[in-house]
């Protein structure tokens, strides 16, 4: 209403004598506008006067125009907003650097925990209105790497993001202080005990991807817990063609099989087998219950190089064997507070090892390994359990020395699905060089590992390939494992 008054303070309503400007039904867009009423009296004399009025501009949308900086990240870093220009747009067309007064969805800040392409969600909220935009960006999983030159020297160098990590330090009896930096990245970190109803005490492992690379005599190993170019999944999880597919996990008995084939503490390691024995007498306890095979001992030596960086097991972790020179009773790791060490008062003494809670992987008695077999010089391999053999059936993946010595170099198999079946192709050396452990020739298949004699030549590496398929021994026990 528009009031005017006179001389004599008299006044009068002449709301509907005015014109205003602007006029009715004009869309205000300014923050500080005025209206102004004009009023002309008896014609004669124009009169004015201005109502400043409050306009609520309305936020009709944001855009990101200068994207942040980092878009490409590696999982574990911190979402980095720096860079990033929002401007917001209002119904009067007019546009606003906001940036400052937005808030973000994961917030700037947020470790990545996940991988893939990831939506960040901006958002600004202006009078009640809140408007987004969105953004992508890319999470990859670390690369862990190791690479050997080839040389005499058994050390490793440390690759990709593994470059500037420190070695382990695992368990000697009596130690306080132990640990490693792969303890909280998987899939070392998944490495768990489990109870399994059926075969006892077993470790799970789950899936990875590695990859393997030659130069001269260079050897590059690699480990993701994603596919990265030129991968393969990790061999015991990877498809072996028995209408199961890839295996997101697998398990291996923690301790060497009993009378029973099972894997129970405090029992002794059953000996005097032929492979075949074992293989029959694990299936038989069900269908997804196999014999250790090669796939499942490359898939836990490929993750032992990348985290020790050195092929000499023995000397990193514990001389193992046995502390008497005789087998003894499983269990000896099960009060040894950490998942890898020995149970020995110094790495230098013999005793009982395990690495990531697989106890006895050079100690005590070999395992038979399943999946592999030679013909001379030809190494053929399985990756079907239900097609394992000691003499048929397999896949050339490449030759080895005829005869025995201290392995000095590994082939690298180009046969498709078997990238991870190294097997040796040179020997010399010694204990301390190169690989440190000893490959055995002659035979047609093959148990791994150490035993209880106490020697430097039996450590993970070990390959004892003179065994003839009706061969029993009481140094060669069994293991299980569990591809459900």
């Amino acid at each position: 209403m528009v009031t005017a008054t006179f001389s004599d303070g008299s006044t009068q309503d002449v709301t509907s004598k005015c014109t205003f400007s602007p006029a009715s039904g004009t869309v205000i867009y300014e923050n500080n506008a005025k209206i102004t009423a004009n009023w002309t009296w008896e014609d004669t004399i124009a009169y004015s006067a201005k109502q400043p009025i409050t306009v609520k501009r309305v936020l009709t949308g944001i855009s990101i125009t200068t994207a942040p900086t980092k878009k490409n990240y590696v999982k574990g870093e911190s979402l980095d907003l720096s860079g990033m220009v929002v401007t917001a747009t209002f119904n009067s067309g007019a546009t606003e650097e906001v940036t400052s007064l937005c808030t973000s969805s994961p917030a700037g800040g947020t470790v990545l925990t996940t991988t893939g392409s990831k939506p960040v969600t901006v958002s600004y909220k202006e009078n009640g209105v809140t408007k987004t935009a969105t953004f992508s960006i890319s999470v990859t999983a670390p690369i862990y790497g190791v690479e050997w030159d080839g040389t005499s020297s058994t050390k490793f160098s440390r690759t990709d993001a593994a470059e500037l990590f420190t070695d382990p330090v695992p368990y000697v009896n009596g130690a306080s202080s132990y640990g490693s930096p792969f303890d909280n990245i998987f899939p070392w970190s998944d490495m768990q005990i489990v109870d399994d109803a059926t075969a006892g005490k077993l470790v799970k492992i789950p899936k990875y991807y590695f990859k393997w690379t030659k130069s001269g005599t260079k050897m590059k190993l690699q480990i993701s817990e994603a596919a990265f170019d030129g991968s393969h999944v990790s061999p015991a999880h990877a498809d072996r063609g028995d209408g199961k597919g890839e295996r997101d996990v697998v398990y291996v008995g923690r301790y060497h099989c009993n009378s029973s084939y099972k894997s129970v503490s405090g029992q002794t390691p059953v000996t005097n087998i032929t492979r075949a024995t074992a293989r029959t007498s694990i299936h038989n306890l069900g269908s997804s219950y196999w014999q250790y095979d090669f796939a499942m001992y490359w898939t836990i030596c490929m993750l032992y190089l990348v985290e020790f960086a050195d092929w000499n097991s023995q000397a990193k972790i514990g001389y193992g064997c046995s502390p008497s020179g005789s087998k003894w009773n499983v269990g000896y790791t099960d009060s040894m507070p950490y998942h890898t060490g020995t149970t020995a008062s110094a790495r230098t003494s013999y005793g009982g090892t395990q690495y990531r809670y697989i106890e006895g992987l050079w100690d005590n008695v070999y395992d038979w390994c399943d999946g592999i077999y030679f013909s001379g010089a030809n190494v053929y391999c399985i990756k079907n359990p239900s097609s394992f053999s000691d003499s048929s059936g397999g896949t050339l993946v490449g030759t080895r020395p005829t005869s025995g010595g201290w392995i000095s170099a590994f082939n690298i198999p180009t046969a498709n699905g078997f990238e991870y079946a190294l097997y040796t192709s040179a020997i010399s050396g010694s204990e301390s060089t190169y690989i440190t452990d000893f490959c055995y020739s002659g035979g047609v298949v093959l148990c791994v590992g150490g035993y209880y004699g106490q020697n430097q030549s039996c450590g993970l590496f070990c390959l004892s390939g003179n065994r003839s398929a009706s061969d029993t021994n009481s140094d060669v026990g069994a293991r299980l494992q569990e591809l459900p």
